[in-house]
């Protein structure tokens, strides 16, 4: 954490530890661009996301990811080679999704974190930040924190969801051009409601552990048992629908758990002995623009990117952030 209201000077300040935020920087870090990246939240990740509770491993956000593109499948081929990615499970020929390359579904390795963890190594990241206000002075965007830290920068990449983009942009004082703004109001997100259940037997479910659905309030549920990542504890997963998690966002959280859980027995056929809930207020972008990032001032430059821009997903995050990371590049230079 970082908290000294000491002014840092880089040449470019990525906001969000998401994988488009390190991937953005990552690249302008190998451009010979000097980068400071600052998030939040306590980790790296975002919606790549692990954690522990009763003995229990749970990817609680993003499950999987799948290659749409020669670019990505690369990606994932680099990843598998470092050993922290590996293929879980393949979907059947006949639910095979045509914008992707293959029937392969790939997870982090040990965990799902993994892949942002090894992107961020050797690079200057402040976690614990909230940037409160943006500021353009003398040719440079003046980021400030909660906490006083100030961050001077030439350049800047903001990759939160996009409608606390906006909230920073109102807060700050900054007036996008038309358009621009036109794009940002336009894209919304859904929520999902998570529940992470410690069963006491192993679920009812197909052999990979996961199980979709197309319909009603439930979207999916995953053993991370027999994911892998969660040896001799059965810990369960379970994804709200986007209708149900915005309808009952705002509940209760122990009655709604409670519900969900109730729902997911009928399935799972296995008790539940511990539960913890998570709520993703922004989990996906409905309908994502379709450029992979927005430049949305050139002086000083400044763009938006994640996984609302392209196409969706892990893929789309981190298309999105290496192509912000151009779009700065050109205007540095």
């Amino acid at each position: 954490m970082v908290e000294d209201a000491i002014t840092r000077e880089t040449s470019c300040l990525v906001v969000g530890a998401g994988i488009a935020g390190l991937m953005a920087a990552r690249e302008l870090q190998r451009q010979g661009v000097q980068v400071i990246t600052v998030d939040k939240s306590r980790g790296v990740g975002g919606r790549m996301a692990t954690r522990r509770f009763a003995g229990g491993v749970f990817d609680h956000g993003t499950q999987y990811f799948a290659p749409s593109s020669a670019w990505f499948q690369s990606r994932i081929a680099e990843w598998r080679d470092d050993d922290i990615a590996r293929e879980w499970f393949r979907v059947r020929s006949y639910e095979m999704d045509p914008r992707f390359l293959s029937s392969a579904r790939y997870c982090g390795h040990p965990a799902m974190t993994a892949v942002p963890k090894q992107i961020a190594e050797g690079m200057e990241v402040h976690t614990e930040a909230r940037i409160a206000t943006l500021r353009e002075e003398g040719g440079r965007w003046i980021a400030e924190t909660d906490g006083g830290t100030q961050y001077a920068a030439q350049s800047c990449i903001l990759t939160p969801p996009v409608p606390q983009v906006r909230s920073l942009f109102e807060d700050s004082g900054l007036t996008p051009d038309a358009e621009t703004q036109a794009v940002l109001a336009g894209l919304a997100y859904e929520p999902c409601i998570t529940v992470l259940a410690i069963c006491d037997d192993a679920p009812d479910l197909p052999d990979n552990g996961v199980l979709e659905f197309e319909r009603g309030n439930l979207r999916r549920i995953m053993d991370n048992n027999r994911k892998g990542i969660s040896p001799g504890v059965h810990a369960i997963t379970i994804h709200a629908s986007g209708d149900y998690s915005a309808a009952h966002f705002d509940d209760d959280p122990d009655q709604v758990a409670r519900s969900i859980i109730e729902e997911a027995q009928l399935i799972m056929r296995v008790g539940v002995t511990e539960h913890q809930v998570h709520r993703w207020r922004y989990s996906q972008v409905i309908e994502p623009h379709p450029k992979p990032a927005l430049q949305v001032f050139t002086r000083p430059p400044l763009a938006v990117a994640g996984d609302a821009f392209g196409v969706n997903g892990v893929e789309g995050a981190a298309r999105s952030g290496m192509e912000a990371a151009r779009l700065i590049m050109r205007q540095l230079s």
